[in-house]
């Protein structure tokens, strides 16, 4: 017999930073503040301003963006098992 489970979730406990990073790196932005980032740890000298200067909010943002999504997925979680442990009423 075949369940009637709903799973809306995108997350799991163990793919939930890989994934999210996934996703977010899938953004242009994110990609360009990274790229910048690393050449100003790496090449320090060339850099005008301070070799954190583009790391400290790109983690910010990922970090953020990385929380919100784990609690909309909590939500989505939360939302399935209540209806998934609805009673239902089969008809032949």
């Amino acid at each position: 017999y075949r369940t009637n489970y709903v799973s809306t979730t995108k997350y799991t406990i163990l793919t939930l930073i890989p994934r999210n990073l996934f996703e977010q790196f899938h953004r242009i932005a994110n990609i360009w503040f990274l790229i910048v980032s690393v050449f100003q740890i790496l090449i320090s000298e060339l850099s005008p301003t301070s070799s954190w200067a583009t790391i400290v909010p790109l983690t910010f943002v990922l970090t953020v963006t990385l929380i919100k999504d784990a609690i909309v997925d909590y939500r989505r979680y939360v939302s399935d098992k209540i209806v998934n442990n609805r009673i239902t009423h089969k008809y032949d």
